[in-house]
């Protein structure tokens, strides 16, 4: 298992191929190099700081990553938080506290944005993350929510440390979330197994802990991106290729209803904010390693010398994937 105790890391992570992605290369040039007390720094689910504390943050804003008539403002409040929380589950971390900072717009109500916090709140406290502190403000536009979580890892899974020859897995099913958007923006209502994937995502801290403790995880992240691009992300760490088999792919079977095959697929590969864990080893997971992770397990590919990431057709054929994950600059200059 890469970890901050296996060496030394380096201070930025390499990040996969992407507009946004670019950007953030962009603006860390800026910058001066960490504190000596992070052991690691950007490009990575979270920063680490000596004595395993792991922090990170996630933006939610609204008409971006939601709209308020899709969810009631408990929902919306909580799902910021679950997402939020899902980095630390990346980094095989403990949740310790979370922070929210907040602006609510001047039309809703005080009794609406209590019902927000109550939503952060009991999000945070089910997952033993009591709200430490945070900020308010108003926002002349859209809603907009900040949330800081910390955690501890002894050992925090790293996104650097894949070999080639390593097997690339997956949790549960992939493709809801996205499946659920696709589905409001035609005008229907997604169903009730995609509208629960979307709002309420279950951060797989307790998976992520019960791998990390077999050690024999080399690298890991949370897919927040969807499948191609976050995959791409562990390549680039790793300086190597991430080879996608289309056919083991565990697409969702709502989502496949909803949409139907083809664009099912492309959900889980593009789609993004599934909060399921990717990670490699060096081969098969023992069956008590299967059985301790009580979720789905699926191997979708592997490592290989080379650069970006290719997807394998049942036939074989290899393609490079030119587009990866969701991207919010993606339209603009890119």
């Amino acid at each position: 298992m890469s970890s901050v105790r296996d060496g030394s890391p380096p201070p930025t992570v390499p990040l996969g191929a992407g507009v946004e992605f670019d950007t953030i290369r962009r603006f860390l040039a800026h910058g001066r190099a960490p504190h000596p007390s992070v052991a690691v720094g950007p490009g990575d689910d979270a920063a680490v700081f000596e004595g395993g504390w792991v922090l990170s943050t996630d933006l939610t804003v609204e008409d971006v990553h939601f709209r308020r008539g899709w969810a009631s403002p408990e929902e919306i409040g909580g799902r910021a938080v679950l997402a939020a929380l899902s980095d630390l589950a990346g980094m095989a971390a403990r949740p310790v506290g979370v922070l929210a900072s907040v602006a609510f717009p001047q039309e809703p109500d005080d009794a609406y944005a209590e019902a927000v916090m109550a939503g952060v709140c009991g999000a945070a406290d089910a997952w033993d993350a009591p709200l430490i502190g945070g900020d308010l403000s108003r926002s002349p536009g859209p809603l907009v929510l900040d949330i800081v979580v910390v955690g501890q890892a002894e050992s925090p899974c790293l996104r650097a440390g894949s070999v080639a020859g390593d097997r690339i897995w997956v949790t549960g099913a992939l493709g809801s979330s996205a499946a659920a958007v696709r589905t409001w923006e035609a005008g229907r209502e997604p169903s009730p197994e995609l509208r629960e994937a979307f709002l309420r995502p279950t951060p797989r801290i307790s998976v992520a802990l019960a791998l990390a403790a077999g050690g024999r995880i080399h690298a890991m992240l949370d897919l927040s991106d969807g499948l191609a691009g976050d995959a791409g992300h562990l390549a680039a760490a790793g300086d190597l290729r991430a080879v996608i088999e289309i056919e083991r792919i565990p697409v969702s079977e709502a989502a496949r209803v909803a949409l139907g095959e083809e664009v099912a697929l492309e959900m889980a590969l593009h789609g993004g904010e599934d909060y399921e864990l990717c990670f490699t080893t060096a081969s098969e997971l023992p069956a008590a390693d299967l059985e301790a992770a009580g979720v789905r397990l699926t191997c979708v590919g592997r490592m290989e010398q080379g650069k970006g990431v290719w997807v394998q057709s049942p036939g074989g054929e290899l393609r490079q994937v030119t587009r990866g994950g969701f991207d919010h600059f993606a339209g603009q200059g890119g």
